[in-house]
């Protein structure tokens, strides 16, 4: 679960995997729901949750449902921007306004699974399981990069480090890679 403060509001974005959709058995009805597939068949994955909080109180929700690679909530999963909340959901990324939790845009940045994002300058950089992708405000790709294997370790190797000079990546297999920031090999 993460936790923002924005204005006078506080942001909670949490994971709800067993929200279900239509149930009348549930503390919580959110109020506006998002799909990372637009009209193609439902089959979920992740399920997150935001919610905005006065005064300790919820004062509107959103849902965001995504196929896909599954997703949970951690550190650097989401991030707020000036007005705008972005979250990773499986192969998506979501921009909600704040605090109205209105959807502004959503893109597929990975094929497999957005693990987290982060501002780089006026930009986004997304570590996706397949792939590295940098998107502008507007949600557009910029560059994408891809090594031999997917950018996943299972001995909580760190795969992905944003430097000054550009990121460090390890893929699956333990290859290296240092991109600069307009995602070429250096």
């Amino acid at each position: 679960m993460n936790h923002y403060l924005y204005k006078n509001f506080i942001v909670e974005v949490l994971n709800e995997p067993t929200y279900e959709l239509g149930s009348t058995n549930k503390d919580f009805n959110y109020e506006k729901i998002f799909f990372s597939d637009d009209g193609q068949e439902y089959h979920p994955t992740s399920k997150h949750g935001i919610k905005i909080y006065r005064d300790n109180q919820v004062i509107t929700g959103s849902l965001l449902i995504g196929s896909g690679g599954a997703t949970g909530v951690y550190q650097n999963s989401s991030l707020i921007d000036d007005n705008e909340l972005l979250i990773c959901c499986c192969d998506t990324v979501f921009c909600i306004a704040l605090p109205t939790l209105d959807l502004k845009w959503k893109t597929k940045a990975d094929w497999a699974t957005c693990f987290r994002i982060f501002k780089q300058d006026n930009d986004y950089i997304v570590h996706g399981e397949t792939q590295i992708s940098k998107l502008d405000k507007g949600g557009n790709i910029k560059w994408e990069f891809g090594g031999a294997d997917i950018f996943v370790s299972l001995d909580n190797e760190e795969v992905f480090t944003i430097e000054n000079d550009g990121i460090s990546l390890i893929d699956f297999s333990k290859t290296k890679y240092k991109i600069n920031f307009d995602g070429k090999l250096v």
